[in-house]
């Protein structure tokens, strides 16, 4: 029975899946959702930029935290749209979006789909995923699916940041250079009252290192690069970057 609601829960938020893009009308910029660890790392800024003020900085590797954050972000002024949409309401706002190397967001995806105790959602169910999968299953598997038909975690973000074939995002900034990147969001933002940033970026607060080490196999690594050549040709001019 459980099961059964979960499903009906994931299918009712299958339309959301192509709403990457949280407008900012206040400041002028979108920031769009390409890697959800970012989402995770970035929730405090995302809620000043919504006029959610009391907000607190957050503590790493604090999941319950971060998601009781994105839930506040969406009671401030803020606009969840389609690429569609934000060109259509917003065609001159600036777009910033922030990428992360692929095998780390495979590895991400891997354990919360896969290693996670809640059933696979029914997107994954569907297409035959398994809990039982092995990393190099999950990637195998993954590269037969196309970007068109792929979820949001393991879309490639080349695919997730175009729109009509052109790049939507006006600025691209890397999580593995959290500091720097952080910087020029900022200042992109033109906060007046800069908040308490977030405690900084490690893959190791998402992905345990069991399964970082699984996915660096030379085998499996390959074929991720393969699977998202265009991610790591556009946004990354080396096959990973160190967290």
């Amino acid at each position: 029975m459980l099961n059964r609601v979960y499903a009906m829960f994931d299918k009712r938020r299958r339309p959301l899946r192509n709403h990457v893009y949280l407008a900012f009308p206040d400041h002028d910029i979108a920031y769009a959702r390409a890697t959800e660890p970012a989402f995770h790392v970035l929730a405090p800024i995302l809620n000043y930029l919504a006029g959610n003020f009391s907000v607190p900085a957050l503590k790493r590797g604090s999941g319950l935290q971060a998601s009781n954050l994105e839930r506040q972000l969406f009671h401030g002024n803020v606009e969840l749209l389609t690429a569609r949409e934000l060109k259509r309401r917003y065609p001159d706002m600036k777009i910033v979006a922030w990428v992360q190397d692929p095998l780390h967001r495979l590895a991400y995806c891997y354990e919360k789909i896969i290693l996670t105790e809640e059933p696979l959602p029914s997107y994954y169910s569907e297409r035959y995923f398994d809990k039982a999968m092995s990393p190099a299953e999950f990637v195998a598997h993954i590269s037969g699916i196309s970007d068109l038909d792929a979820d949001n975690l393991f879309r490639s973000q080349k695919a997730t940041l175009t729109y009509k074939g052109t790049m939507t995002a006006d600025i691209v900034l890397q999580l593995e250079q959290f500091d720097t990147s952080l910087e020029i969001f900022l200042s992109e933002s033109a906060l007046q009252q800069r908040p308490k940033t977030a405690a900084g970026y490690q893959v190791s607060d998402f992905v345990s290192g069991d399964t970082l080490s699984s996915f660096a196999d030379e085998a499996l690594s390959r074929k991720l690069q393969r699977r998202y050549k265009a991610d790591y040709n556009l946004f990354y001019s080396q096959s990973a970057l160190p967290a």
